[in-house]
């Protein structure tokens, strides 16, 4: 195919060439190809990787497109040779994994991932032409001796199942690829109504459990699936989706069910389902040192000193001061309340996540308690004395505990 796209766009194609490093002749075939190119006056870059232990297949073919995408310029396609075999056995593979819509799509002929464009132009072209083409380019062109290794699935396929589903239907190769434009229109079509559901429910961090249960069973799944992946590669499989529908959805007000997948928990707290990395900051004791112009980072968010009508004197930025995270029995004066209150009852009743009440800091100067610094900002004791034109710890950014769920997406 590089050959055939060199003929038609002289100068304007490059190969690039993945060595897995799983078989001995792998450096002998990458540095044939490489001839081959330079006598055909292409461009050819090799690039060796390290496949990492586990399925063989997933771990190879994700260790190559990473590296593809790598090799990738801004302004260049990458071109693959998938064919419409290939096509056929990705269905029914997915098929055979419980796939939906989307995994049942297959492989686009364009596809856009991310900032990157994949282009498949044979994947209406049969194995045998493909094969019979590079014949008469290349008579002495390699085939990987790992296409007839039967211990892979793909390759179990095409020697076991694939000539017995022939003998029945012939044509069944074109009939699968016609299936997966299908299933691709179907896709499009259910990305419309993710659309609008997602806009309605909430955002990447968190669902409104009352919207979500106005949808059908079928749209909840579709919508929690969807948001339960974020950035992630690959769908949660379809038990860990019911799990956080029916588990989540459905607890108590006041449970605390958390459910735990691919680095990530979601978890429930009034009426919204949330979704936070699995490793969270807590509060550490710490003393430190807080100059006007310093921005402080905590497990709340990040913090900085800013001048206000009330608030505590410039010397206090100029001493030690001491980080503390809850010990449980706090008493403190918060604004609006008259007299002391347990600053746990202040946490619940301000509606603030239990995840989130790990993150608070009392902040003390020698052993006065000066105030709390929680997600929703900071609290002040306000039997501390205040003065005039004062200075106060605000709440610059609170997204740090969220660093991770808030990577953007497409719906």
């Amino acid at each position: 195919m590089a050959c055939a796209l060199h003929l038609l766009c002289p100068g304007r194609v490059r190969v690039a060439h993945i060595n897995h490093q799983l078989q001995a002749p792998a450096t002998q075939w990458a540095n044939w190809l490489a001839a081959q190119c330079q006598q055909w006056q292409i461009p050819c870059t090799v690039q060796a990787v390290a496949v990492a232990p586990g399925n063989i297949e997933a771990q190879a073919r994700k260790a190559r497109y990473q590296a593809l995408f790598h090799l990738l310029q801004n302004d260049e396609i990458l071109v693959l040779g998938h064919h419409q075999q290939d096509q056929a056995e990705t269905i029914f593979l997915r098929l055979m994994s419980g796939s939906g819509v989307k995994g049942l799509s297959a492989m686009q002929v364009l596809e856009h991932r991310k900032t990157k464009w994949l282009w498949r132009p044979l994947l209406d072209c049969s194995r045998q032409q493909i094969t019979e083409l590079a014949a008469l380019i290349c008579p002495d062109y390699i085939d990987d001796p790992a296409n007839q290794q039967a211990n892979f699935d793909r390759v179990f396929l095409r020697q076991q199942v694939w000539p017995l589903l022939k003998t029945r239907w012939p044509a069944m190769d074109s009939t699968l690829n016609r299936t997966a434009l299908l299933m691709q229109d179907s896709h499009e079509i259910l990305q419309e109504v993710l659309a609008q559901d997602w806009l309605q429910c909430g955002d990447q961090n968190a669902l409104d459990i009352q919207q979500v249960k106005l949808l059908g069973q079928p749209r909840q799944r579709l919508l929690l699936s969807r948001w339960m992946q974020g950035a992630e590669q690959y769908a949660p499989a379809f038990h860990l989706v019911e799990q956080v529908r029916q588990t989540l959805l459905d607890a108590r007000q006041d449970a605390t069910p958390r459910i735990e997948w691919q680095g990530w928990q979601f978890r429930r707290y009034q009426h919204q389902v949330y979704r936070l990395p699995q490793q969270l900051e807590k509060a550490q004791d710490m003393q430190i040192f807080w100059p006007p112009e310093q921005i402080l980072e905590l497990p709340t968010g990040q913090w900085q000193w800013q001048p206000q009508k009330s608030g505590f004197a410039s010397q206090l930025m100029t001493q030690p001061l001491v980080l503390q995270a809850r010990r449980g029995g706090e008493v403190m004066h918060v604004q609006g309340r008259a007299g002391h209150w347990p600053l746990k009852k202040c946490l619940q009743e301000a509606k603030i996540p239990p995840w989130q009440r790990e993150q608070v800091h009392l902040l003390y100067a020698g052993a006065q308690l000066l105030g709390v610094f929680t997600a929703q900002g900071f609290w002040c004791n306000q039997m501390q004395d205040l003065v005039q034109d004062g200075w106060l710890p605000c709440l610059v950014s609170s997204t740090l505990n969220f660093k991770k769920a808030t990577q953007q997406h497409e719906i």
